[in-house]
């Protein structure tokens, strides 16, 4: 019989039995080994031997489970590691197919901020598939950085590497801080090739005001970089002008005063007013600042 299980109590085996019999349990292959009855019973009556064996004086042990109670044992060990098994392949397959870090190398380490923001907007980031990635174009534009010669994205293991190099004399002149508004006006429009634009189109400025941090936002967190770009203020001003005559000549001196050649006018008109010893030409005048950071 499969459901038999062998038992063990130190007892003689009249008064074993007897017990046994009294409960109505029923007994099999009883022998005696020194002071120890062995005895088999079916697994449905094992609870009631031990509750009648219960007394220390007896010190019954279970020598063998039945042929049944074993083989689901080994089933049920073996299904534990086929699942712990199976587990772990699920585990590992998961940890290729998805991308659970990454990582920005080499002399343009300083730049994993914009790297990185480069990429999530190619569709790298944490716990997102490796084939939503669009590597390529990820590549493409992490090498239109200025300052970067060379790219490389690679994948190791469960982790995307991205190796950026840069001209060390390039790393060199890099300016570490933010770009700060010279001047007060509207923005018109401000480009961040690196970092993060502070203010929008349209936004009014004055002198001191940062135009594009130094850093990028991943995910909830801050990462440091650098800033690099260009933003354009359109500015206006009131200028006055004291000159001898209002001759074309001294209308020309009047604007080469103001020292805005570099700057692109976008309108300008003048009013001329007769005083004592001459006249003063009052210019009013729109025109483009572009200030830039990082940019070679």
């Amino acid at each position: 019989m499969t459901d038999l299980a062998r038992i063990s109590i130190i007892s003689a085996a009249p008064p074993a039995l007897k017990k046994l019999q009294k409960a109505e349990i029923a007994v099999y292959d009883c022998k005696k080994r020194g002071a120890s009855f062995i005895f088999c019973v079916k697994d449905k009556d094992i609870k009631k031997v031990f509750a009648i064996f219960a007394k220390p004086c007896y010190n019954i042990t279970m020598e063998r489970k039945s042929a049944k109670n074993r083989l689901l044992g080994g089933l049920f060990l073996r299904a534990g590691l086929v699942l712990g098994a199976l587990v772990f392949a699920v585990a590992a397959y998961l940890s290729n197919y998805f991308i659970l870090g990454i990582r920005v190398e080499g002399s343009g380490e300083y730049l994993k901020s914009v790297v990185r923001k480069i990429v999530e907007e190619e569709g790298a980031s944490e716990w997102k598939p490796f084939s939503a990635f669009d590597k390529p174009v990820a590549a493409g534009r992490i090498l239109a950085i200025p300052e970067v010669t060379f790219c490389n994205l690679s994948r190791r293991g469960s982790v995307l590497v991205i190796d950026v190099e840069v001209e060390h004399s390039v790393s060199d002149r890099l300016v570490r801080e933010p770009l700060v508004s010279d001047v007060s006006g509207t923005v018109r429009r401000v480009v961040a090739i690196c970092g993060t634009a502070a203010v929008a189109e349209g936004a009014t400025v004055s002198a001191g005001d940062a135009l594009i941090y130094a850093g990028a936002q991943a995910g909830e967190k801050w990462i440091e970089g650098i800033a690099a770009g260009f933003a354009e203020i359109e500015c206006s001003g009131k200028y006055e002008y004291f000159a001898p005559d209002d001759t074309e000549r001294s209308i020309r001196e009047a604007y080469a005063s103001l020292k805005l050649e570099a700057e692109t006018i976008i309108s300008k008109s003048h009013t001329v007013k007769p005083e004592e010893g001459g006249v003063r030409v009052i210019m009013e005048i729109k025109y483009l600042h572009k200030i830039s950071i990082n940019l070679t």
